[in-house]
């Protein structure tokens, strides 16, 4: 286990760090949205800051999956087709931290927990902004945020995208043209015999 955080620690920050600027991104189109009191542009907004963070963290799984390939085929490393997903838990690991303590304070009202759950529901908002748009909807009364439960589910994409990208980078199976860049792309032109 030790080795498996070296080796992928700095996959785990990047990821991190995607969800991070992707959650300011998404967190300021809910607030500007949120002027303009329409729900449908609210949520076409939050729906296309998850997307475009998915679509980053799929990029970054193919790729850890595909440079795998090479080393699983000449048995350099095991063959686990959950290392992806295991990597995005890890990376997860602030948000489920987060949700723990929601949990608690939901549960627990009357207690100092409840405090420090607060404080977590801020946090989570903030560097999960992506979804503040589709949070915000009402179901049962109240909002989608409201509800301890959401916050372990938000991760859940996330993991999700990283177990079939990786999957998918193990497997050089492509789904679009931006994984089909050559590093020398090969000339349109007719060669040149010699005379």
């Amino acid at each position: 286990m030790k080795q498996f955080f070296r080796t992928h620690s700095y996959d785990m920050v990047k990821m991190f760090l995607y969800q991070f600027a992707i959650a300011i991104f998404g967190f300021s189109l809910a607030f500007a949205v949120g002027k303009a009191n329409s729900v449908p542009l609210r949520n076409g907004t939050s729906i296309f800051a998850i997307l475009f963070y998915l679509f980053l963290l799929y990029t970054l799984a193919w790729d850890l999956g595909y440079q795998d390939k090479v080393s699983v085929e000449y048995g350099k490393k095991s063959k686990n087709l959950f290392r992806g997903a295991l990597i995005s838990v890890c990376a997860n690991a602030v948000n489920f931290i987060l949700a723990f303590f929601i949990m608690l304070a939901s549960v627990l009202p009357e207690s100092v927990i409840s405090n420090i759950g607060g404080v977590c529901a801020s946090i989570a908002v903030l560097i999960e902004g992506m979804y503040a748009g589709v949070l915000a909807n009402h179901v049962g009364g109240a909002a989608l945020n409201s509800y301890w439960f959401m916050y372990f589910l938000i991760p859940i994409p996330a993991i999700l995208t990283c177990w079939i990208a990786y999957v998918l980078g193990l497997k050089d199976v492509k789904f679009t043209s931006f994984f089909n860049r050559q590093a020398y792309p090969e000339s349109d032109r007719e060669p040149t015999k010699k005379k």
